[in-house]
């Protein structure tokens, strides 16, 4: 096929029908996803003479802008019908479609239905072989190679996407696995826990040039020795910085202290129900619902502010519990708030088993979005779940209680005080009482 004299299109989609993080918040809200610029990165030099890149969260898909000889689209689950109808669209007008992605991962042979190649788990050794096949003509229809190495990750090429409506701060990766195995995450069936050097952890903040950055570590400090080596190499970065966690992490008081010394400001933690008997459902590690208090407040002393992170859908949930939420959640004292609905992804042990028992109501991908239920609860119904989820959000976040969790947070005497407030202001008008079509 030659190269040279090629061009590429690659495509992070994004569900048209989901328009919350695209209003003038979204700044406040929409992390600046790796996605494109990791795959940029990996793209080998010299065979492309143009690489277009369009991140649909803030850009639009062009069919006619100009003729691409490859076009190669990430997506997850929601996005998924977006992503068929941009390669039927590619096809027709005799573009070589790829895809990948957490989707793709999930149901390649569903996937496989809609363009040329499908990369199945993760891309870093399956793209370049692939590029190397398409070059020479002969590209197969399925890659698959999970046998990776963090060592040998590239930096993004995070010059190469768009930050439009993301927030300023840049993110950054150290160990993209975890040993948790949460019955509705779709992670475990893409990455394994594999740490990067920290030279090289360091060496990517220093490239940077930023005071402020995010790790998107599903669980930060899930590896103790690791992340104590690491904030102990950061700390002379004078880098202020946020990561996930998870609840344990408020018992172990050397850990927090490291952590703060290091430029830890916050943390975002799954504590995904109130009640002990739901996390115990849903395989979470820590299931003690009645010391996220006590945790919340050890975070706290030790200057680091709390998102948590909630879940509205288990076996366990009833209406009145769920229309309590915000109460409890304000007793925490947590600096920010979010929900999401229990969604069965494919690929997880979750949809597996509300397949099998008939609960999944709709296989309309697009509707996997986090917010609308797309399984039958329980112990309540489905169209009873969607209120309440959307008068729960609604309740969390009056004015009151957005200024409560400012003015309460550790945060509050310091510069990052703002970044918490437009965060709080942001999940105000995200619009999740938007009614979504089925």
């Amino acid at each position: 096929m030659g190269g040279f004299c090629l061009k590429l299109l690659m495509i992070q989609a994004w569900n048209s029908d989901e328009t919350s993080y695209r209003g003038k918040f979204s700044e406040l809200l929409s992390y600046p996803s790796l996605t494109l610029a990791v795959l940029y990165s990996l793209i080998p030099k010299g065979i492309f003479e143009k690489i277009d890149v369009v991140d649909e969260s803030s850009q639009r898909v062009n069919y006619d802008k100009e003729h691409y000889d490859l076009v190669m689209i990430s997506f997850e689950t929601s996005s998924a019908l977006s992503a068929y109808r941009h390669c039927k669209a590619f096809r027709e007008r005799g573009t070589y479609t790829v895809c990948g992605g957490y989707h793709a991962t999930a149901l390649p042979d569903e996937v496989a239905e809609y363009c040329d190649t499908v990369i199945v788990g993760p891309a870093e050794n399956a793209v370049p072989e692939f590029i190397r096949d398409f070059t020479e003509g002969v590209p197969k229809p399925r890659y698959c190679d999970f046998n990776i190495c963090a060592a040998n990750f590239p930096i993004p090429a995070r010059d190469k996407v768009t930050g439009r409506k993301k927030l300023k701060i840049p993110a950054i990766i150290a160990n993209r696995g975890c040993a948790n195995h949460c019955k509705y995450c779709s992670m475990t069936g893409m990455w394994k826990n594999d740490r990067r050097p920290i030279e090289s952890v360091v060496e990517e903040i220093r490239s940077l040039h930023t005071k402020m950055l995010i790790f998107y570590d599903p669980n930060f400090f899930g590896d103790r020795n690791y992340a104590l080596a690491l904030m102990e190499a950061i700390k002379p970065l004078k880098v202020l910085w946020a990561a996930d966690a998870t609840a344990d992490l408020g018992y172990d008081h050397e850990l927090m202290q490291a952590a703060y010394e290091s430029g830890c400001r916050g943390v975002l933690i799954g504590m995904e129900s109130m009640n002990p008997d739901s996390l115990k459902s849903a395989a979470k590690m820590f299931y003690k619902a009645d010391k996220y208090k006590e945790i919340v407040d050890n975070l706290h002393s030790h200057g680091i502010g709390v998102n948590g992170c909630f879940v509205l859908g288990f076996d366990n949930d009833t209406e009145e519990e769920l229309l309590a939420l915000p109460e409890r959640i304000e007793h925490l004292g947590l600096d920010l708030c979010r929900f999401a609905m229990l969604t069965p992804y494919p690929g997880t042990r979750l949809f597996d088993e509300f397949d099998r028992d008939g609960r999944i109501t709709t296989k309309n991908w697009s509707l996997y979005n986090q917010h609308i239920a797309v399984f039958l609860p329980k112990n309540i119904t489905a169209e009873r779940l969607n209120e309440i989820y959307r008068q729960v959000w609604k309740k969390a976040y009056t004015w009151k209680s957005v200024m409560r969790r400012v003015w309460g947070s550790p945060l509050r005497k310091t510069s990052k005080v703002f970044v918490l407030l437009g965060a709080n202001i942001g999940f105000k008008f995200l619009g999740i009482d938007k009614k979504y079509k089925k």
